[in-house]
């Protein structure tokens, strides 16, 4: 019998759910922003949010590197204006639940 492929794991802890699902969506707003960086970085985040979802231990490597490097691009581009706390929310947000002690617990325990 194949396991069940899945793009949201309820049983994960909640910190990984909402990682996840926020990846999911910020990997589609980070491709419609328009920048050759950002749309890579949204095309990266699809796939590891479906590898954290089916507890594949590389796509939670593969999401804090892509989270953090999201980070890094969106100082990058906007700069350090008075508006960069707004940009860097839903990014800071991702990398901290994906940074989180009971994420990284899960993942280091069961994924593999």
């Amino acid at each position: 019998m194949e396991p069940q492929r899945r793009w949201i794991n309820r049983y994960q802890p909640q910190t990984l759910v909402i990682g996840t699902m926020l990846l999911y969506l910020e990997g589609v707003f980070s491709m419609i922003r328009g920048s050759k960086v950002l749309l890579l970085l949204g095309l990266l985040m699809l796939p590891s949010a479906y590898l954290i979802a089916n507890d594949k231990k590389v796509g939670w490597q593969m999401a804090v590197a892509v989270s953090g490097l999201a980070i890094v691009a969106r100082i990058q581009i906007y700069g350090f204006k008075p508006d960069l706390f707004l940009v860097l929310l839903f990014p800071g947000a991702l990398l901290a639940l994906l940074l989180h002690p009971m994420s990284r617990e899960h993942q280091r325990i069961w994924f593999d």
